[in-house]
């Protein structure tokens, strides 16, 4: 007895702490709530039991945590967290990370069976993540034509992008058929002549099992082998479904989807004064390195005194000339004298040529630099509004009646007042 270690009771707390830990790092519970209090801090504690157990457990800010359930005492549950050694106390508490009524534990444990096999497969790897286009002109929706989620979004393509072409495929979006439906809808962009730039699949929140058709293998596969992008936008941001993990990017709503899948006209606005302003000066940059390049070539030794150093070797070769009377020689000079002539035409034509392409590429480079001028785009029939300080107005919200606003068309700028402000209906 002497000879064996002696715990303190923080030690052996500690171990114990270190075994649950590193054992129950990731578990399910099923039971029943006995004990429920949900405090004011956003924290909920609370107690699972069955016929010969019982186990406390907590969960932190769960009102983030929970989607569509409410707890109550009594109700069969099952509980996804880690388990936790509290070392001072000396008590043990599971830490919930999700709690769903039992028939949803079924489903969740095949949601969680699927995720990994999937994850397994490399379906949610992002290197298989195909790029959203930068500039879309099409945009296939995927979604129910009755519900509120059309709406949403389109009221978000006509606030930001007018300029989009939008094709609906009016698809089931829970039940019986919906996985089918949804496959369906996907192969028909693909083999239709619409030529989409990206589809969106969008869908409002629910519970688990109405939600259950986006945790499909087949839907999966069907998004992986997609060759155009898709935006998932299914349920609330704290669902996350199969049909998520694997599209090329997740949106936490509808609307979210809408945003983030084409620019606005501000922001292409934006990007063609960045870009315009971009292209200036490397066309200016460009014609500068030109001037000097056409300079050093005029300074060159070779060229700048050609006819001195032509002049030059023909005197010598005249000299040998007479110096010389055997009439072979005779003939090697004429050659001589004639590839000389023909040598100094070639470079003074060379030099004449040279400077005349960097003449026209300094035409051509100042006449794409117009074209380029960003007071084209409102000849198009765009045109931008400023406050009475010179700002740009972006919506209404810093308008009031009686402002005096500048706005600028193409040929000319419009001074109004605003009689009336009208805002749009949501």
């Amino acid at each position: 007895m002497t000879n064996q270690y002696i715990y303190t009771v923080s030690e052996i707390n500690n171990q114990i702490n270190n075994l649950v830990e590193s054992n129950f790092s990731n578990v399910l519970v099923k039971g029943e709530i006995s004990q429920l209090t949900k405090n004011s801090n956003g924290h909920m504690y609370f107690s699972i039991k069955d016929e010969s157990a019982v186990l406390p457990c907590a969960m932190f800010y769960f009102q983030n945590k929970l989607s569509g359930y409410n707890p109550n005492v009594g109700d069969e549950i099952v509980v996804e967290g880690k388990s936790s050694f509290w070392v001072k106390g000396g008590s043990l508490k599971l830490l919930a990370n999700k709690v769903s009524l039992a028939g949803q534990g079924d489903l969740w444990a095949k949601y969680e069976a699927l995720k990994k096999d999937l994850f397994n497969k490399g379906y949610f790897d992002q290197i298989h993540k195909k790029s959203l286009p930068k500039y879309p002109q099409k945009i296939g929706l995927i979604t129910s034509i009755t519900g509120s989620v059309i709406k949403d979004i389109f009221d978000v393509f006509k606030r930001n992008a007018p300029y989009l072409k939008v094709v609906v495929r009016d698809c089931r979006m829970q039940g019986d058929g919906a996985v089918i439906d949804l496959i369906s809808a996907i192969e028909d962009f693909h083999k239709s002549k619409v030529n989409v730039d990206l589809i969106i699949i969008a869908r409002g929140g629910g519970s688990l099992e109405d939600l259950w058709c986006f945790n499909n293998e087949k839907l999966a596969y069907s998004i992986f082998k997609s060759e155009i992008p898709i935006v998932s936008a299914v349920g609330h941001e704290t669902d996350t479904t199969i049909c998520d993990l694997v599209s090329d990017k997740r949106a936490g709503t509808p609307s979210i989807a809408a945003e983030i899948s084409a620019p606005s006209v501000i922001q292409c606005l934006q990007n063609i004064d960045f870009y315009s302003d971009s292209i200036l000066s490397i066309i200016k940059n460009k014609i500068e390195k030109s001037i000097i390049g056409i300079n050093n070539i005029k300074k060159r030794h070779g060229l700048h005194k050609g006819k001195y150093i032509l002049s030059n070797h023909y005197d010598k070769l005249s000299r040998i000339n007479i110096s010389l009377s055997n009439i072979k020689f005779r003939k090697k000079i004429i050659l001589k004298n004639e590839k000389l002539s023909s040598l100094s035409k070639n470079i003074f034509n060379r030099l004449n040529s040279t400077i005349n392409v960097k003449k026209e590429k300094i035409k051509y480079l100042e006449s794409y630099s117009n074209s380029l001028n960003p007071n084209n785009v409102i000849k198009r029939g765009y045109s931008l509004v400023y406050d009475n300080e010179g700002n740009i107005l972006k919506n209404i919200e810093k308008i009031k009646n009686h402002d005096e606003l500048d706005i600028k068309l193409s040929n000319g700028n419009i001074k109004v007042e605003v009689l009336n402000i009208i805002k749009k209906k949501r």
